[in-house]
């Protein structure tokens, strides 16, 4: 994702931050340890899911995906398979059957 994008003057929006899709256990999920990463490689990182109720820093997903430039599907919640948006999207779960897109 940073040899094709550059992150450091890009808002990352990560959907998803429970460990598994329909889910809201966050232990050991790797989604949390992404942010960690891009909180020093970009230029902001927002973060939604709607199962996880224990993080107060998490935005509504609508918010996320407006404010974002590049999004990253953390975690394959079935309401993010319904998506548009034309902004590139890093579908490593392939959720949207578009492929992974980086």
């Amino acid at each position: 994702m940073e040899q094709a994008h550059d992150l450091a003057n890009l808002r990352v929006g990560i959907l998803g931050m429970a460990f598994k899709g329909e889910s809201d256990d966050i232990r050991s999920s790797l989604s949390y340890k992404l942010k960690r990463i891009l909180e020093f490689r970009s230029r902001e990182v927002l973060c939604t899911d709607p199962y996880v109720t224990v993080d107060a820093s998490l935005l509504p997903l609508e918010e996320v995906i407006e404010r974002s430039d590049v999004l990253v599907i953390g975690a394959p919640h079935k309401v993010y398979a319904d998506v548009l948006t034309d902004k590139p999207v890093v579908d490593v779960w392939n959720l949207l059957a578009n492929g992974t897109t980086v």
